[in-house]
């Protein structure tokens, strides 16, 4: 689409002046990756449906002077290059939002496409709706999961209810694997004295990423990772060989400043939260964590259909910027090739790619689209336990020196959820979903009915919601089905006499004469289960 970002801004340029002849004010024009946006100064909001009266091809003789639209005395600032010499005349709106440029003013931001031909924007839109079926930006915005407002840093997102819902589900689930090797959650700051990042040896290694800020004549740094904190943690009393091993468990938030454009949705972000963790234990005990961790982290991401062929394991060996001695790194490699080994699953060795710390384990899956991420990561750590001079009280009395793990599942939970929200297309399995239920009665007739559905399911904690729109029943029904949730009821008169309902699911499934306990038991089941699909249910109710 890159061709035709001239001719879009050239068309944002028409559609602003369109406004400022309506008494609006049109304040600057630009573009975006796939549309170009006008910015208006209004104190109020303007709807979709509104903004859509506007998008009218008009022939106007205007002057571009220094980054400038000049037409009849009003000046509009436009950015991203000249505006095509065409004539757009078939123009589309996708998008209406707000945000804040000064504390004094607001901005509508208007987004939309303008092309020369009707074909062009035909084939346009069909591009669109096949991309927003697999670009997670685009699902987020459908979906209203989260959002990247201009007002906010660049990088930082703001989870909106329905995205955080999913983020809830996912950690609910990590904390139950969390609790299955034993666990225990602890919560760090989020500021520290650069002291400590210099111990870590994150502040000559990773100072280029870090927030680092003076106060009160002292330096302070934003944590990009959770490690120190955990070793305070540790160091917080004396710790004998019996309590080891020692694991805790964080959903931490970190900052890291990537550079401005290496940033992409939620794969790319500078604030995220990790499902972190850190064991500290002792080193006859560090194989069989090692094997434990791989195992987990295997049954995670089979829970999200990543299994087989489409799972792919990294041993990644001593980076030229690293610490530590020879023998240290040694030590940690050969604990992490054994584990490996014991288990039998193979592994491709990537020299020279560990933590400056110590090597790692990295887990790429596959996609949908046949892409390959990297995901979890295992480290084995001698390191830090050194800087900080880390101990147990050893069965003789003596005090040594505990080996460090670290590891994340997820990785990232914003990185994770960009990567099922592509790999499920927006169609998320039933026990993720922001809404797992939508009812829709018929008519007016049944609303008592269909209420009351609704009432039993959140009774029972499902997530539902009930749609008694004017619109006929096929237009609520693709409007579910367009915000991907999982399980539509519709009530009509004869379900109402008969006390069922009739149960659509995915691909156009379609279940009557339901019994409403029956449909509750199956999906109860569903959700437990953390199915993928959702043939159990469907069986359970034909």
């Amino acid at each position: 689409m890159e061709e035709y970002k001239s001719v879009w801004l050239k068309a944002g340029v028409i559609y602003a002046l369109n406004l400022a002849q309506a008494g609006l004010k049109p304040v600057e024009v630009g573009l975006g990756e796939r549309d170009f946006y006008v910015d208006v100064e209004s104190q109020s909001t303007i709807t979709l449906e509104e903004a859509k009266k506007f998008a009218k091809y008009n022939k106007f003789s205007y002057e571009l002077k220094d980054g400038e639209v000049v037409y009849n005395g009003i000046k509009i600032k436009v950015n991203g290059g000249e505006p095509a010499p065409v004539e757009p005349q078939y123009f589309e709106i996708l998008n209406v939002s707000v945000h804040h440029p000064t504390p004094e003013l607001q901005y509508v931001r208007i987004r939309g496409v303008g092309f020369e031909k009707e074909e062009q924007l035909k084939d346009y839109l069909n591009w669109l709706e096949k991309v927003s079926e697999y670009d997670h930006r685009v699902i987020g915005e459908r979906l209203d999961l989260f959002s990247f407002p201009d007002e906010a840093a660049p990088g930082v997102v703001l989870f909106h209810p329905n995205g955080q819902t999913i983020r809830k589900e996912l950690i609910r689930y990590m904390e139950e694997i969390n609790n299955s090797m034993g666990y225990k959650e602890v919560y760090t700051s989020h500021v520290y004295r650069s002291i400590l990042w210099k111990i870590s040896g994150h502040y000559d290694h990773y100072k280029d990423k870090m927030l680092l800020f003076n106060v009160e004549d002292e330096e302070l740094g934003i944590k990009p990772m959770n490690c120190p904190a955990h070793i305070l943690i540790y160091k917080s009393k004396t710790r004998s060989y019996r309590d080891l091993p020692i694991r805790f468990s964080e959903f931490g938030h970190v900052y890291r400043w990537e550079k401005k454009g290496e940033l992409y949705g939620l794969l790319r972000v500078r604030g995220f939260t990790q499902d972190d963790g850190h064991i500290f234990l002792r080193d006859d005990q560090l194989k069989d964590e090692l094997k434990m961790l791989i195992r987990k982290t295997l049954d995670v991401l089979a829970t999200f259909g990543f299994k087989g062929d489409d799972v792919r394991i990294n041993l990644s060996t001593r980076p030229d910027d690293s610490i530590g001695t020879d023998e240290q790194w040694d030590k940690a490699t050969e604990a992490l090739v054994t584990a490996l080994k014991e288990l039998n699953v193979s592994y491709v060795v990537k020299e020279k790619e560990g933590a400056f710390y110590g090597p790692k384990i990295d887990f790429d899956i596959r996609d949908s689209l046949s892409r390959w991420w990297q995901l979890s990561t295992i480290q084995v750590d001698f390191n830090l336990p050194e800087r900080f001079k880390l101990e147990y009280v050893d069965k003789d009395g003596s005090k040594k020196r505990p080996v460090m793990v670290h590891r994340a599942i997820y990785g990232s939970i914003d990185r994770f959820m960009a990567i099922i929200l592509e790999h499920f297309r927006g169609k998320l399995p039933t026990w993720i979903s922001p809404i797992q239920v939508r009812v829709l009665p018929i008519t007016e007739d049944v609303d008592e009915y269909a209420n009351q559905i609704l009432f039993k399911l959140r009774e029972k904690n499902f997530r539902a919601d009930i749609d008694t729109g004017e619109e006929t029943l096929s237009k609520r029904i693709k409007r579910a089905y367009d915000e991907g949730i999982p399980y539509i009821v519709i009530v009509g008169k004869k379900e109402m006499e008969k006390g069922e309902i009739t149960v659509r699911a995915r691909g156009n499934v379609e279940v009557r004469n339901v019994k409403l306990d029956s449909f509750l038991s199956a999906l109860m089941e569903e959700i437990k289960n953390r199915d993928l699909s959702q043939n159990s249910t469907i069986s359970k109710l034909k």
